[in-house]
């Protein structure tokens, strides 16, 4: 994968919590808690490396795009 074994758990976490936000139901700590980042600020610090943004300007750019 060219990365290693953390950066690659982070973006399958990452991954997942991007659909998760898409959901406004959900608040961005149980996003994180659901990804399995017990801290919300950390979880925001691996989202912004990954995505580019923080998890509430993401989730305000793709709130109901989300198709099961």
């Amino acid at each position: 994968t060219g990365m290693s074994v953390i950066d690659y758990i982070n973006h399958c976490r990452i991954s997942k919590a991007g659909l998760l936000l898409m959901d406004g139901n959900i608040s961005i700590k149980d996003v994180a808690y659901s990804v399995g980042f017990t801290d919300q600020m950390y979880f925001s610090r691996v989202f912004k490396k990954i995505k580019g943004q923080t998890p509430s300007e993401y989730r305000k750019e793709n709130k109901g795009k989300y198709i099961i």
